[in-house]
């Protein structure tokens, strides 16, 4: 038994080892990049309620307020091209288990968040279930519709550059426990706030999407590696709201409307 766990635990400094591509600062360093990334959060609420005064109609508010996410996103990438190519060096070092971890994780948050919404929802009752911040008619035309079910993977990678990169593992908390363990929680449960919005207004329902940002939290400083963390958010919002659920309700509707 013990000769069993020394190598599970010598296979999992072996994978964090080859797949780690930052390591734990002891001073803070803040640099451009760092700025944008702290600016686009607030920049992404503004531009939503810009979107609103300049339009009553649900189609053009999302238009406007998706593409300034994609159009945020993209300078985010730019800002950090440098990191993203170390990173994604390291996460290929080991692909299976890296993918692996992904897949594992994708499995992990929802299963984080649907128990901790079933804890939370008695609690809050008359509170409508999580929903987006935009209500679109499903008769819009179908390009719009996947344009716009972009918005929520576009909206998890700017989320893990934010909270996971720059307000987490920047923070030169990590050689006292205490302080490491308040930045994690704290930072999750910032990450969980943000989505008020998605929850009526009602804060105690956002633990639920804290609990996922703990998961992410931890994932990324085990590995210290954002590709594992954005692979894991990303595909978590592309299946459950992207383009792939706006193909599959189109055919549904398609197929019933024909009588197939």
């Amino acid at each position: 038994m013990t000769a069993a766990r020394s190598t599970a635990a010598s296979t999992s400094r072996r994978f964090t080892e080859l797949v780690r591509a930052e390591e734990l600062p002891t001073r803070l360093t803040w640099h451009a990049r760092d700025t944008i990334a702290v600016l686009v959060i607030p920049a992404t609420f503004f531009a939503y309620y810009i979107a609103r005064m300049m339009s009553a109609e649900a189609e053009v508010i999302g238009t406007i307020d998706v593409s300034l996410r994609i159009l945020f996103f993209v300078v985010l990438v730019v800002a950090n091209a440098e990191m993203l190519a170390r990173h994604w060096r390291a996460f290929w070092t080991a692909k299976w288990r890296s993918l692996g971890l992904v897949a594992v994780g994708l499995v992990v948050v929802q299963a984080v968040i649907s128990v901790l919404s079933a804890l939370l929802r008695p609690l809050t009752e008359g509170v409508p279930d999580a929903a987006s911040r935009i209500t679109v008619d499903p008769d819009a035309a179908l390009l719009l519709l996947l344009f716009l079910s972009l918005g929520p993977t576009v909206t998890a990678l700017i989320e893990d550059f934010v909270f996971r990169h720059t307000l987490l593992l920047g923070l030169p908390v990590w050689s006292n426990k205490t302080l490491a363990a308040c930045a994690i929680l704290i930072n999750a449960l910032l990450f969980g706030a943000i989505h008020y919005e998605n929850f009526g207004g009602h804060l105690l329902l956002t633990l639920s999407y804290a609990g996922a940002g703990l998961v992410m939290n931890l994932v990324y400083l085990w590995t210290r590696n954002i590709w594992h963390v954005l692979l894991m958010h990303g595909l978590n919002n592309f299946l459950l709201g992207g383009p792939l659920i706006v193909l599959f309700v189109h055919w549904l509707g398609a197929a019933v409307g024909s009588g197939i």
